[in-house]
C-alpha cells in the first residue's frame, strides 16, 4: 500500500509540475498584445526581469525536483526494509517544493499581465 501510494503522489506531482512549467509560458502570450497597443513604442514591451528570471530558472527547478521524487520513489521501491516507508512525509515535502515554486510563479506571470491592464487601460480615450 504505501509503495503504491508513493506511486500516486509522484505521478500527481509529476503532473503539478509539468503543468507549472506551462504556466510559465504565459507571459509569452501577453508579450506580443502589449507590443500592438498603440501607446507602447516599438521595441520596449519587454519582459520584467524576475519574470524573465522565473522563466528561465523555474522548468529547470521543476524538473530537478521531479527527478529527485522520482529517485526517492525508486529507492523506496527498491529497498529492502522491514518496515515501510510512511509515505505521508513524501506528500509533505512534495506538496511544500510545489508551493515554494507556485508562489514566485504567480507573481511572476502577473507582472506582465498587469502591466498589459495598465497600458492597455491608458491608451483608451478620456
Amino acid at each position: 500500500m504505501s509503495k503504491m501510494m508513493h506511486a500516486v503522489i509522484l505521478v500527481v506531482f509529476g503532473g503539478a509540475c509539468w503543468f507549472m512549467s506551462l504556466i510559465l509560458k504565459l507571459p509569452l502570450m501577453v508579450l506580443p498584445a502589449t507590443a500592438r497597443l498603440p501607446g507602447v513604442p516599438p521595441g520596449q514591451p519587454v519582459l520584467p526581469a524576475f519574470t524573465r528570471l522565473c522563466m528561465a530558472a523555474g522548468p529547470a527547478l521543476l524538473a530537478a525536483f521531479a527527478l529527485l521524487a522520482l529517485g526517492y520513489c525508486i529507492y523506496v521501491w527498491v529497498r529492502k526494509a522491514e518496515r515501510p516507508a510512511p509515505w505521508t512525509g513524501f506528500l509533505a515535502t512534495t506538496m511544500s517544493a510545489l508551493v515554494v515554486v507556485l508562489l514566485p510563479t504567480v507573481v511572476a506571470i502577473y507582472i506582465p499581465l498587469v502591466d498589459f491592464l495598465n497600458r492597455s487601460t491608458a491608451a483608451l480615450p478620456k
